[in-house]
């Protein structure tokens, strides 16, 4: 069963017409994204030691089959299709009640962030990879 999360269309989030732009799905994406690593006791800035782990993405694609609107109640369902060496790659399926809207698809890669320095990709700690292998389908 993947993870589900809510979220409320806001009127910031539509063009002139009250639909939501396209951009704000990959906002919608990331938000999800940060819940189902707090469901699982992590964090998009993980702390470990004198440095964090973060998760920049790599790729990012997303494809719409109906509109969503202001006010709209969307379930926004998170599953882990992969988790490589150094990278995880997220599938979001976006629904107003069953109907489904979009959806989506983002890779991430795991960095080692040090303040004033490039973010380094590393393999993913043997926890962190723990944690989110229990989110695989």
């Amino acid at each position: 069963m993947p993870f589900r999360t809510t979220l409320r269309v806001e009127f910031c989030d539509t063009d002139a017409a009250g639909i939501v732009h396209f951009a704000r799905f990959f906002v919608y994406m990331e938000i999800a994204e940060h819940e189902v690593l707090r469901s699982v006791g992590l964090s998009v800035m993980q702390p470990d030691g004198d440095h964090h782990v973060s998760w920049p993405r790599v790729s990012v694609a997303c494809d719409f089959q109906r509109p969503a609107k202001f006010d709209d109640v969307l379930t926004i369902e998170v599953a882990v299709a992969s988790i490589g060496e150094k990278s995880i790659t997220y599938t979001f399926r976006f629904l107003r009640d069953d109907q489904l809207l979009a959806t989506g698809r983002t890779t991430a890669v795991c960095c080692r962030i040090v303040h004033g320095l490039p973010p380094q990709s590393i393999i993913i700690p043997e926890d962190i990879r723990q944690n989110l292998a229990s989110l695989q389908e």
